[in-house]
């Protein structure tokens, strides 16, 4: 516990590190990434990753994947935004979407913990049905029309800045301190390591596995609300590649596909890496297709990385 600890604080600060050089070579490129509009667009842009790339540490620090993530904001985004515009009031559309993407965590979760069907092809197959669902129930057209009401989650300021921008750091920040201090969810750090052992000690890891999922999908939902209620728009193919985005978030800042560790700050750090490169490409004027090109090798480093460090622990 006390390597993980120090590998993982380590992993934190070399992370942090890598922002500060990244920024600065952006900034020296294009002196305009230091404006304070500009710094608050690059936070504004952030909103909808850090909520998936923590429930994504969550997941992988059980062992587990969650591939469906990106669908779910698709699907909560067309639900939220057809029931709005069949007049169902604001609070109650709102939860009707975010209880569709708490489902399919669920599915994902009773798949997983309870039938112990592998993580990737249940997450791939509910990701196919969520955005399939999505694209079907809207014909892939844009769904428009919402009220002032519920656009103003999106778009309402406090001090210049964005209200989902205060709900997400502070969802962090109790996510982090819960995971790292309360009992129930560091838990699931030592049953993603050895779930056998775990089992013997009391834990129950099918129950820490299902909540993880719902987890999951919850965040991506209210991610997807915040997209949906800034853009004034619902689309089957918001959260397209969020689940890549999210992966390489969480491996970057510690977490491993083998299971047993993960920051809530280091993946955060990982969204700030990410969102500063692609801002970047903005102001730079460089081609948007690279972005996808960066981002995937972005997220083989991750996976390289993440198999070197397990190769190393193996062999000590």
């Amino acid at each position: 516990m006390r390597f993980r600890v120090s590998g993982i604080r380590a992993r934190e600060a070399g992370l942090a590190l890598m922002v500060l050089v990244v920024s600065g070579l952006v900034a020296l490129a294009e002196p305009r990434f230091l404006n304070a509009s500009n710094l608050v667009s690059v936070g504004t842009g952030m909103i909808y990753d850090l909520p998936v790339a923590a429930g994504m540490t969550l997941v992988l620090a059980l062992g587990g994947i969650d591939l469906s993530v990106g669908a779910v904001i698709g699907l909560t985004s067309v639900i939220a935004a057809m029931c709005l515009r069949s007049g169902v009031g604001v609070p109650l559309a709102v939860l009707i979407g975010l209880v569709t993407a708490g489902s399919v965590g669920a599915l994902n979760g009773l798949l997983v913990a309870r039938f112990k069907i592998a993580p990737f092809l249940v997450t791939l197959g509910t990701m196919s049905i969520a955005r399939g669902a999505a694209t079907v129930l809207t014909s892939g057209y844009f769904l428009s029309g919402l009220p002032g009401a519920y656009v103003e989650i999106g778009r309402g300021e406090l001090l210049g800045v964005p209200y989902p921008v205060f709900v997400v750091l502070g969802l962090l920040v109790v996510f982090d301190f819960l995971l790292r201090r309360w009992k129930p969810l560091h838990d699931a750090f030592y049953a993603g390591h050895n779930p056998a052992a775990a089992s013997l000690s009391g834990i129950d890891v099918g129950r820490l596995m299902f909540g993880g999922y719902v987890a999951s999908a919850l965040v991506a939902g209210l991610s997807a609300i915040f997209m949906t209620s800034r853009l004034a728009m619902g689309y089957a193919r918001f959260g397209e590649l969020a689940e890549l985005r999210a992966i390489a978030a969480a491996v970057l800042g510690g977490a491993s596909f083998s299971g047993g560790t993960g920051s809530i700050l280091g993946a955060a750090l990982g969204v700030l890496l990410l969102a500063v490169i692609s801002n970047g490409f903005v102001l730079l004027r460089l081609s948007v297709y690279w972005q996808g090109v960066v981002s995937g090798l972005i997220l083989v480093v991750a996976i390289a990385l993440d198999a070197s460090r397990r190769r190393r622990n193996g062999s000590r």
